[in-house]
């Protein structure tokens, strides 16, 4: 096994996403880990080596485009990464993405709040009532208003409110 990543000259005893970590980080990963926000999903990776006696900490924010861009399977977007190698902000999110209007939203789409600070999963269209209207969309996000991953209706929980990507 290579050298740990962190500290170059001990020996690496735990492989996460193709780098070695030695036995002191990973006592430090494990200790990061417990206390992630109880709503991040996946929980395991959002830490990240901050150096300096601060060591290996729960990565600052709510983790709803790390969520995401896990769903999604995506390591790509550039900025700051989970220890998997996911991005974690959200403007990796619409990175390559195209808008899609309501009205032709799909499953599998993307959902960004108006505010571009909350991101989610369309997983169920329902069709438009009426002729004209909107389809039913229901949205699953990690969320840290309801402390875990939810999955709620965009017209009535988001108020119809938002961008869809694709």
């Amino acid at each position: 096994m290579a050298n740990c990543e962190v500290h170059s000259g001990v020996a690496g005893v735990l492989t996460i996403n193709g780098k070695s970590y030695c036995s002191r980080c990973q006592v430090d990963i494990m200790g990061a880990r417990v206390r992630v926000s109880q709503h991040v999903e996946p929980k395991a990776c959002f830490v990240w080596y901050e150096g300096g006696v601060r060591g290996w900490q729960p990565i600052p924010g709510t983790g709803c485009a790390h969520w995401l861009l896990h769903q999604l399977g995506r390591k790509s977007g550039g900025g700051p990464t989970c220890l998997e190698g996911y991005p974690i902000r959200m403007s990796s999110v619409s990175v390559g993405r195209v808008p899609v209007a309501v009205a032709n939203v799909r499953v599998k789409d993307i959902y960004v709040s108006p505010s571009a600070d909350h991101t989610g999963l369309v997983i169920k269209v329902t069709p438009a009532a009426k002729p004209g209207g909107n389809p039913g969309i229901t949205i699953r996000h990690d969320s840290s208003a309801q402390g875990r991953v939810a999955e709620n209706d965009f017209s009535t929980y988001f108020h119809g409110r938002g961008s869809f990507y694709r």
